[in-house]
């Protein structure tokens, strides 16, 4: 055997040396990048897993808490009527019915005891239908700007101050730190609220409440009044 043919023994040696080492590194790097791939995969499905169980139990929470307001309701709802029932148990002694068949022997309308029964109620949920300026009357100055007339003639408000030190004729201011009055006409009555600004009232209708606050305008002589449509709670 010559020199070249130990020559090119050796070099198909060497060849077939490197590459074993090439195929081994790339399959190693072939199981790595696989066990990288699932190991990815069971994390990703690991989450998917904690988000479902994550949301399940958001609306397992959801669904007790409704079932829970809805308890509170029953309960109240149980406990007024108890109340209630403890009240009117004799119709002979019972305070409330002798009060309610005095208001009735004295002229006053089941709709109107319903109304006065309706406003005790605090009002929530309450919703802006209407807010307009209005002058204050004073003994200086009334005229058809200290009316209002709202819901097409349904509410009527008419507000009267005391005039301020500095008011005149042609100025007619009125003292924003004295009360004012404020007197409501609806459904063949008046109500009249007293007090200063702002100034708040409540006027019961069927099963909602009509809230009205009367709040100092940026017009000198002028407040603005509010009416909010509000459930009863």
């Amino acid at each position: 055997m010559d020199f070249f043919e130990t020559r090119e023994k050796y070099r198909r040696r060497e060849i077939s040396i490197y590459s074993r080492w090439i195929a081994r590194l790339f399959f190693l790097g072939l199981a790595l990048w696989l066990g990288w791939q699932w190991g990815s995969l069971e994390q990703r499905q690991l989450q998917a897993d904690r988000d479902l169980v994550l949301y399940e139990r958001a609306q397992r929470i959801e669904l007790l808490n409704r079932d829970v307001e809805r308890l509170q309701h029953d309960l109240r709802e149980i406990k007024a009527e108890k109340e209630a029932l403890g009240l009117t148990r004799s119709f002979d002694d019972s305070k409330l019915t002798r009060l309610i068949k005095g208001q009735i022997a004295r002229g006053t309308t089941i709709e109107q005891i319903h109304q006065r029964l309706q406003a005790i109620g605090a009002p929530v949920n309450c919703r802006t239908i209407a807010s307009e300026t209005v002058a204050v009357a004073t003994e200086l100055y009334s005229g058809v700007e200290s009316n209002i007339i709202f819901f097409d003639g349904g509410l009527g408000l008419h507000v009267e101050g005391e005039p301020a030190a500095q008011g005149s004729k042609n100025n007619p201011w009125f003292d924003t730190a004295k009360p004012l009055s404020a007197r409501f006409i609806y459904l063949g009555s008046q109500k009249v609220v007293k007090g200063v600004l702002p100034l708040k009232a409540v006027i019961p209708a069927e099963d909602w409440l009509l809230a009205v606050e009367i709040l100092p305008a940026e017009l000198r002589g002028y407040v603005v009044v509010k009416l909010e449509n509000c459930t009863i709670r």
